[in-house]
């Protein structure tokens, strides 16, 4: 028996007939003649040196050395048909990453390294979930997001941790045609004839507001407008002259458009870390780990800066 005259054309052929119970049958289905299927089924019988099919008014029947042979031939081709699909490079699925962002990252840190991640890795789709630190970390510790992004809060840090990045400043701001915007030196008593936009008590950024006014010895006699609305605040600063304490990542793009100016006050009391929130129960995916790279070498400059 001369095994290299036997292709995967007689093992088809052979299959074809068998399944479909006649060689006409077989021959429509794999598209060629009656006769080129006769050929290769005589082919096969000769160079194995046995019957294996019997023709008769009802079809084609198996011979005991057809059925011996068509078992191992299905096997066969079975694993010939596996081998080719493991071989084909298949298109890599996406990898999702789910980034929660708190107000200070979303509209600053993360467009432009999402940017980058969208060009250098394109295989990873990144998802934004923004909310408050409450919200965002309870879907951490529920593995709907792999990490969050922004101001550290400094409460129920159970089952996480927090990596510092950067300070970032938190600005005092009004609307560009404000009657302090002009002004390039500035004294906590100028701002007394304004209503002060701040977050309520309790919160982080309200906390550094209230020490940088006490350390100037001026806590007193000023106008509070409490607000966690962003929008609410954009409103007030730009029709009634307020002045907001506003972390920058919140108004960076008001400032890069013009639309507000950050008036001259400067003190360590109004900086704070920015970062990475991630959990303590499990690694962080590939994609995670990905993003976190990038997040660290934007914000390199920041320190340095």
């Amino acid at each position: 028996m001369n095994l290299s005259t036997i292709s995967l054309r007689h093992f088809r052929v052979f299959l074809a007939v068998v399944s479909s119970g006649s060689l006409a049958t077989a021959a429509r289905l794999l598209h060629i003649t009656l006769s080129a299927v006769s050929k290769s089924i005589k082919e096969l019988e000769q160079e194995l040196g046995s019957q294996l099919l019997v023709r008769g008014r009802k079809g084609v029947q198996l011979t005991r050395a057809g059925e011996a042979f068509h078992k191992h031939a299905a096997q066969a081709m079975a694993s010939f048909r596996m081998a080719l699909d493991e071989g084909q490079v298949q298109p890599q699925a996406p990898q999702v990453l789910r980034v929660g962002a708190l107000p200070t990252a979303a509209g600053y840190m993360l467009a432009p390294v999402i940017a980058q991640m969208r060009q250098r890795f394109p295989q990873i789709q990144v998802q934004v979930l923004a909310g408050v630190y409450d919200f965002l970390v309870g879907k951490l510790r529920t593995h709907e997001l792999d990490l969050i992004v922004g101001r550290l809060i400094g409460r129920d840090m159970l089952g996480v941790v927090f990596e510092a990045l950067y300070e970032e400043d938190l600005l005092l701001v009004v609307r560009s045609g404000h009657p302090l915007a002009a002004r390039e030196r500035l004294m906590l008593e100028d701002l007394r004839p304004y209503v002060l936009l701040v977050s309520p008590q309790g919160t982080l950024v309200r906390i550094s507001v209230d020490n940088f006014l006490l350390s100037s010895g001026a806590e007193e006699g000023f106008t509070i407008q409490e607000s966690l609305s962003e929008t609410f605040s954009r409103v007030y600063v730009q029709d009634y002259d307020g002045v907001w304490f506003v972390q920058r990542g919140v108004v960076d793009l008001d400032l890069r458009l013009g639309i507000v100016k950050a008036l001259p006050f400067s003190s360590t009391l109004l900086r704070a870390p920015i970062g990475l929130t991630t959990p303590t129960d499990r690694p962080l995916s590939e994609a995670a780990q990905v993003f976190a790279g990038l997040l660290r070498e934007w914000c390199a400059p920041q320190v340095s800066g």
